[in-house]
């Protein structure tokens, strides 16, 4: 049996509709797929701030309020330049100010309206020299320091700013002058610290004079934590060695025209960076040449070797776990050069990280062995401690410490003093084991006495009386060296006589 069913108008007119429909709705799926490649970034919100990025003037940076104090276009949150005064805000100290951007004497005012910019007391109108030499170089070289400071990675801004500084002083001839710059715009924060960019500056001056005295005549220690001193040293030794001369035997006196100040120290440190230059990966023969000098010298030396060595392995390797884990082995160092090598990689990784103490504690923390890793954490604290104080507060020369060595005669023997104060008269009467000295202020000494010219109980006087902070040890990082540290009450001579 056959059926056949005719079609109804009303039926055609209900597939009619329902064909209508999906036509619509066709067309509809279709204008969008057009309207995804075509229009979609129109509704589309990259960062996420409630801005459509089609009327964001910060598309890639939250701007919710989209202030654009310039009125520019360009919204605060990505406008290097919000005062469109022609200085990025990198180094811009008045960012908000189209009519100022510097602050040299760092009192607060910027220079345009600063009625005296060098905060000298004499005014500006009355001022034959108004402006500091680091203002005058920042605007003479603005576009270099421009281009550094807008890098946005810490190891190639800061290669960008020693090339920077080291042809600032070859045109200008002026080294303090370029290390005060360095301080400003290290206290700008456009600079993580001045220390690394003042070995710089250090190496091209001892290249212009080719003497370490000249070099260093006049110069400042306290500036940039004697960076410079470091690198005028490292710079003697790179020029011997690139000549292929023999090492030098009159090292151990190179810096003794300085003894008595607060340099001294620098320049003997310095000497540890310059062994590094000349022996290179031979770490041994850089260790070998500071142990021949005396207790306290030997110690800065080491300082100075291991953080020229970790900042070389670092910059010709880069850093990795296998590396950093090596670089320090407890089985082929002395102890107290191992423990110097693990801190020292917390020095050296607290400059390669923008003195961030939480990426340089992620890198110690790829080291394997414990105590390495806990030594190269402290190391990464005290560097970013001492670069935080030096900022906020830098020592004055009187107030530095200063390391005085004396020479005892008749021997080859030394005892290495550390004080603010200045030691002088000093003198050792063997017949008697005593030790004399002056010193002219009421600051803490520290002494380092080879042990043979100490008894095992020494009373300690001054101006007769003892005084009321007074500590000793016999045996000083497991040398035979005696320690004795104390703080005076008041100036004047100090006794230092064996008890029977």
């Amino acid at each position: 049996m056959e059926y056949h069913i005719e079609s109804s108008p009303m039926v055609a007119f209900v597939i009619d509709k329902k064909i209508k429909l999906l036509l619509i709705l066709l067309g509809i799926i279709l204008s969008v797929s057009f309207l995804s490649w075509s229009e979609f970034a129109t509704f589309a919100d990259s960062d996420k701030d409630s801005v459509m990025d089609s009327i964001d003037n910060c598309p890639s940076d939250a701007n919710p309020n989209q202030t654009n104090f310039d009125f520019d276009g360009v919204g605060d949150e990505c406008d290097i330049d919000d005062d469109n005064d022609g200085v990025s805000d990198y180094l811009d100290q008045f960012d908000t100010d189209p009519l100022d951007w510097a602050d040299f004497d760092f009192d607060g005012v910027g220079s345009n309206k600063d009625p005296d910019d060098d905060n000298d007391g004499i005014l500006d109108v009355n001022d034959s020299h108004p402006l500091l030499s680091s203002e005058i170089l920042a605007v003479k070289y603005l576009q270099d320091i421009d281009t550094c400071a807008y890098m946005d990675d810490g190891t190639l801004r800061l290669v960008c700013y020693s090339q920077f500084f080291g042809k600032l002083v070859e045109n200008e001839k002026s080294n303090l002058d370029a290390l005060e710059l360095s301080i400003a715009l290290s206290k700008i924060g456009t600079v993580d610290d001045c220390h690394f960019i003042s070995h710089e500056i250090g190496r091209i001056a001892y290249d212009e004079t080719g003497d370490v005295t000249k070099s260093l005549q006049g110069m400042d220690g306290t500036m940039c934590r004697g960076g410079y001193f470091h690198g005028v040293l490292a710079s003697y030794f790179h020029n011997i060695e690139e000549s292929e001369a023999s090492f030098p035997n009159s090292y151990q006196t190179i810096c003794d025209d300085l003894i008595g100040s607060s340099n001294y120290q620098d320049c003997i440190h310095g000497l540890g960076h310059g062994f590094v230059h000349y022996f290179g990966d031979d770490l041994n023969s850089s260790l070998e040449s500071c142990n021949d000098l005396s207790f306290y010298q030997d110690i800065l030396c080491v300082k100075g070797v291991m953080m020229q060595y970790t900042d070389n392995v670092f910059t010709r390797d880069g850093i990795s776990k296998n590396g950093i884990s090596k670089l320090c082995n407890a089985k082929q160092l002395e102890k107290n050069d191992y423990v110097e090598c693990s801190m020292s990689i917390g020095t050296t990784l607290a400059f390669f990280t923008s003195h961030d103490f939480e990426k340089g504690e992620e890198l110690c923390n790829l080291i394997e062995e414990p105590n390495t890793k806990n030594y190269c954490i402290e190391g990464l604290q005290l560097e970013i401690q001492d670069s935080e104080k030096y900022e906020v507060d830098p020592l004055t020369k009187d107030n530095r410490e200063k390391f005085q060595p004396q020479f005892i005669k008749g021997t080859s023997k030394t005892v290495d003093i550390r004080s603010p104060a200045v030691v002088s008269n000093f003198e050792f009467v063997p017949e008697i084991g005593m030790i004399s000295f002056s010193v002219d202020k009421p600051q803490y000494v520290i002494l380092y006495i080879p042990k043979e010219f100490v008894a095992s109980k020494m009373l300690v006087t001054v101006n007769g009386q003892i005084p009321s902070q007074l500590e000793s040890k016999n045996n000083v990082l497991e040398e035979d060296i005696a320690m004795i540290k104390f703080v005076p009450d008041e100036p004047g001579l100090v006794l230092i006589t064996p008890l029977a």
